[in-house]
């Protein structure tokens, strides 16, 4: 994520010697050598995507031995003002921060120890959370990964490889919650708790619903789907307390609970012109929790509306059958859901998939990112509600929600 600030300036930090001494350490390689350092926004096309870090891309030349090569990573830094204050709050970096160093080598070395060569998230050359967290990252697209096209919902192709990489995740955590709990004891605490120092983003979720609820009052036959949809918007926060305090019961993995299009990147096979690998990028909202939690918020938020009406099963079906391949290599001694379980999950967590299509959904259809500070996008604001109303007019975004809200609808989704 990023602030979308528009005055940009690199952190005063964000030196030659500073990276040097990182990569050094990291590649255990005192001669390595940095220069030509060049410091830029972090963009996706030409506004910075997001809002809870500041994004720099850092561009230098680095010579190891004898060889000299263009090199660059990606820092993610800790934002100012009041979006910097919700977010020490909130705890984003440290969650983020204790999945690079904790959580992530876990399951790489769960992967490689049963001959799996997934990687799940780019490399961390470096983490602090003094005096302010940052973290510095792999830039993957040195390893040829881009993101996905703005504007645009995934299609099978690319939900494929990443629902197979999610139960990777998932299978390995399941594994690390049974033989190290402590590991992942931080991540109990739900997106959507009581505790109160998480509740500055949560507005984020009600005033989105309510404004999808005011321009589907205005479609003829949509009346008693309009009535449901303002109850949830008054509804939505205390419905989401207790579905994921009903998850306390049941198999649990770590979510990434932000997974979506702007948070993964693709590798495209030269040959098929297809992904063929994908890696994960936030883990800010990380949280142990039901599997649903991510799966809905994926399959509902980011997947075409036309793939999900046709491959929905299909897709379950493959992230189960990876996840028990998974866990059964891995020797998983506790109970493997089944597919079944699985799609009771989804159904018992559906609210997940309500949120993410109502909320996240219009922001993909975006042709820009589109503001400029939290309090717009969290608030009743005048920049606030004109900027949800220019979302769900866009025809791209009506057109996906008059066919998702029916679905659910029919399928009880937004009963609260």
């Amino acid at each position: 994520m990023g602030t979308g600030k528009k005055n940009y300036q690199a952190p005063e930090w964000l030196t030659v010697e500073f990276l040097q001494d990182v990569l050094k350490e990291h590649f255990k390689e005192e001669s390595l050598i940095v220069s030509d350092l060049l410091v830029k926004s972090a963009q996706v096309g030409d506004v910075v995507v997001g809002f809870a870090s500041e994004m720099h891309r850092a561009c230098f030349n680095l010579q190891r031995g004898n060889v000299k090569s263009k090199f660059s990573v990606f820092v993610k830094d800790h934002p100012k003002g009041q979006t910097g204050a919700i977010a020490l709050r909130s705890k984003l970096f440290k969650r983020e921060i204790l999945t690079y160093k904790e959580v992530l080598p876990r399951v790489q070395a769960l992967l490689e120890s049963i001959g799996d060569k997934a990687k799940i998230a780019p490399i961390c050359y470096y983490t602090t959370e003094t005096p302010e967290p940052f973290l510095i990252l792999e830039d993957m697209q040195l390893s040829g990964y881009e993101n996905f096209e703005r504007g645009r919902l995934l299609n099978l192709d690319y939900v494929l490889p990443s629902v197979e990489k999610l139960a990777k995740l998932h299978a390995c955590s399941a594994v690390i919650a049974k033989q190290n709990p402590e590991v992942l004891e931080f991540f109990n605490e739900a997106p959507i708790s009581r505790n109160p120092d998480r509740r500055d983003f949560l507005s984020f979720f009600p005033v989105n619903i309510r404004c999808v609820a005011e321009e589907i009052a205005h479609w003829k036959g949509f009346e008693q789907i309009t009535e449901k949809m303002f109850k949830l918007a008054e509804n939505v926060l205390q419905s989401a307390v207790h579905m994921y305090e009903e998850q306390e019961k049941g198999f649990k993995v770590f979510n990434m609970a932000d997974i979506w299009i702007n948070n993964l990147m693709f590798h495209i096979n030269n040959e098929t012109k297809e992904p063929d690998n994908v890696v994960a990028l936030d883990f800010q909202l990380a949280f142990l929790g039901s599997p649903a939690v991510d799966l809905n918020y994926f399959l509902f938020g980011s997947l075409n509306e036309n793939v999900r009406k046709v491959h929905l099963k299909f897709i379950i079906h493959e992230y189960q059958r990876v996840l028990k391949e998974t866990l059964e290599k891995l020797e998983y001694q506790g109970h493997i859901p089944t597919l079944k379980e699985i799609n009771i999950e989804l159904i018992k967590n559906s609210l997940i998939g309500v949120i993410a299509a109502t909320c996240l959904t219009p922001l993909i259809f975006r042709e820009d990112a589109g503001f400029d500070n939290l309090e717009d996008l969290n608030s009743r604001t005048e920049n606030g509600d004109r900027f949800r109303r220019e979302n769900v007019e866009n025809p791209k975004y009506r057109a996906f929600l008059q066919r998702t809200v029916k679905e659910f609808e029919l399928s009880g989704f937004l009963d609260t």
